[in-house]
């Protein structure tokens, strides 16, 4: 076996994914290690970069051993990984503490020292509106869990690592530099750290620092990693990595991108205005277009794209999708001591079955409609709320699993619904989504979002490696051998698709209506209980 394939890393919230692709982007075999999230305060989520690395190192000598695929046919290096990540390291590359993660709101506090009253949602007028959306076409959100605010709270709480910092790095960017030595982020990252300029200059982004935004935060922008295009290769792999991973070295390793932006790709709907879904840990509605906008009263704008000169990645993301199901999974249906006897696939099998089983609104036999709130972690899209939690609302006697089940795939469904009309104002409606994550291999829960939304959903073939196959697209771009957007097309397929059961169109109408009146009604008690 001679051909040339793609070693692809999905670093995602809980595990490394390692994955050998095809010249053709087609899964040949993946392996994935599990690492752990550190929550060691309220608001706090850290992870040791140390653990990224070891699975790194472990599921690719896993993959190398399984599949037979000798280094040599190896093409290229590349990722897709979690984003809005802060790990601090010295000039050596060391880390000076755990990365604070994407879910860690350590940093809400401090936006009120920056964004002083009189406040429209929040902010300050002149700074938001005249700084930030002209310059980033965004801002960060409230609930402190971007970038900026966690820079901040590094600078106040531990002057002495601020100090100590020799760059920044998001997830991938760790990971690169100990198979390069280089210190990058790409685009992509770099755009939703809301510290770069992407206004358009002759038609293209200019994609670089603002020199701005560093100086009303008092960053200091030599702290910043050297900005990247997704396809620019970084490096090639050094002697020391390729030893330790069992490759050989030289290697090109593409600068690559995040999980939503890889997954973009992955999912096939590339051009100007199309649309993808995703049910993942969290979630999001995204897709590319060629005018910067933004509506940040519900936390919903543009990102960057893998294709950074040309479109950018209108996103509405939202905290928790899958993850909900998880919760009830593991804290609501079965004990640990159950779990440990049964098969994964099996359990998701029998909640499909038990969902099909149980009639649309999670109603009981006593004709009540059971109600799931899935912002367990607060909300982004469409609230960007970091007081609201999520819960099961009008329970009676008549409700059983089949029903928490029902409700928790329903209300994670009318959630997405809600990102989708705030993209779809701010754009044009669509008439189909496709489909990703490895929620949508349940295709319950896809004709839930067909039906819940109204929508044509198209499923990708292999929808939990999305990230995978935009990751090793990308790399393909990066070697030269797909030259033009349209040629992305070529490579993405679909397995399935859902169409909207017209039955069931005007109780889904209603349940969304009081779906987001629950919040509405609610969210000063929220703020009251969670302050």
């Amino acid at each position: 076996m001679n051909e040339k394939i793609f070693l692809a890393y999905d670093l995602g919230t809980s595990s490394t994914k390692a994955v050998f692709i095809t010249n053709n982007i087609e899964i040949i075999d993946s392996e994935v290690a599990q690492y752990e999230t550190l929550y060691p305060k309220k608001g706090y989520a850290e992870q040791d970069p140390q653990d990224w690395w070891r699975t790194l190192v472990s599921t690719t000598k896993k993959l190398l051993g399984k599949t037979g695929i000798t280094p040599d046919q190896i093409a290229a290096i590349t990722f897709s990984s979690q984003m809005q990540g802060v790990l601090p390291v010295d000039e050596q590359g060391t880390p000076l503490m755990n990365c604070m993660i994407w879910l860690d709101g350590r940093g809400a506090e401090f936006l009120h020292k920056v964004y002083p009253w009189p406040r429209v949602m929040g902010y300050n007028p002149f700074r938001l509106f005249l700084k930030f959306l002209r310059i980033t076409g965004g801002a960060p959100g409230l609930a402190g869990k971007d970038v900026i605010p966690k820079i901040i709270w590094l600078k106040e709480k531990h002057p002495e690592i601020y100090q100590g910092t020799y760059k920044f790095l998001d997830v991938k960017d760790f990971v690169i530099f100990k198979l390069t030595q280089e210190m990058a982020t790409s685009t992509d990252l770099a755009y939703i750290w809301w510290l770069m300029d992407t206004r358009k200059k002759d038609g293209k982004t200019r994609n670089e620092w603002s020199k701005t935004l560093c100086k009303t935060f008092k960053i200091d922008m030599a702290k910043l990693p050297v900005i990247k295009k997704p396809t620019d290769i970084i490096g090639p792999l050094t002697e020391d990595a390729a030893k330790e991973l069992g490759l050989i070295p030289g290697i090109p390793v593409v600068c690559s991108a995040g999980d939503m932006t890889g997954a973009a790709i992955g999912s096939g709907a590339v051009l100007d205005g199309e649309l993808h879904c995703q049910i993942g840990t969290s979630s999001w509605i995204a897709g590319h277009v060629s005018d910067r906008k933004v509506d940040i009263n519900h936390y919903t704008g543009c990102a960057g794209s893998a294709f950074s000169d040309q479109f950018y990645l209108v996103t509405g993301h939202q905290e928790i999708a899958g993850g909900a199901l998880e919760w009830a999974k593991n804290q609501v249906l079965y004990s640990k001591e159950e779990l440990q006897t049964k098969e994964k696939k099996q359990i998701y099998e029998i909640f499909d079955d038990l969902v099909s089983s149980c009639a649309p609104g999670a109603k009981g036999e006593g004709g009540t409609h059971l109600m799931f709130m899935p912002w367990f972690a607060g909300e982004r899209c469409p609230l960007d709320d970091d007081h609201v939690r999520g819960g099961l609302i009008n329970l009676s006697l008549d409700h059983d699993r089949r029903h928490i089940l029902r409700a928790v795939f329903e209300g994670v469904a009318f959630n997405a619904r809600w990102a989708l009309e705030t993209v779809e104002k701010l754009y044009s409606p669509v008439d189909w989504l496709a489909i990703i994550g490895g929620g949508a291999k349940s295709s319950v829960w896809c004709q839930i979002y067909a039906d819940v939304m109204n929508k044509t959903i198209r499923r990708v073939a292999v929808p939990q490696e999305a990230g995978a196959l935009g990751a090793a697209i990308i790399a393909k771009m990066a070697i030269g051998e797909i030259e033009n957007i349209e040629e992305v097309k070529n490579y993405c397929h679909y397995d399935k698709e859902f169409y909207p059961n017209p039955d069931n169109r005007k109780l889904y109408d209603f349940l969304f209506k009081e779906f987001k009146k629950l919040y509405k009604q609610n969210r000063k008690w929220f703020k009251r209980m969670n302050t």
